[in-house]
């Protein structure tokens, strides 16, 4: 594992960047939202857009505290590493079928 994977992992860089995340899923689920529906949402809840506003900025935020650590990590690599750390909450809330099933 690299230097900078331990650093964010020990500090749970990710955890209100999850936690936003995983609210955001269960609004997809509420909505009854299909994986095509998040493509292209036919409407915008106000709840959705509020936390929606905070997810860049906090990716951002976890870029720039690996950097200012010291460590020499690409921008591309720490966005995969946070979509991976995210892809667990897709897993955990489906949403449903394009033909209606969940």
């Amino acid at each position: 594992m690299k230097a900078w994977r331990k650093f964010a992992d020990t500090l749970e860089l990710t955890r209100e960047l999850e936690d936003t995340y995983f609210k955001i899923r269960e609004i997809f689920q509420r909505e009854g939202w299909t994986q095509k529906d998040i493509e292209r949402p036919p409407y915008y809840p106000n709840d959705l857009m509020r936390l929606h506003s905070k997810f860049q900025p906090k990716m951002r935020e976890i870029f720039q505290t690996i950097k200012d650590y010291g460590f020499d990590v690409d921008g591309d690599e720490v966005h995969y590493y946070i979509m991976d750390k995210l892809r667990h909450i897709d897993d955990i809330t489906p949403l449903k079928d394009s033909d209606g099933d969940n």
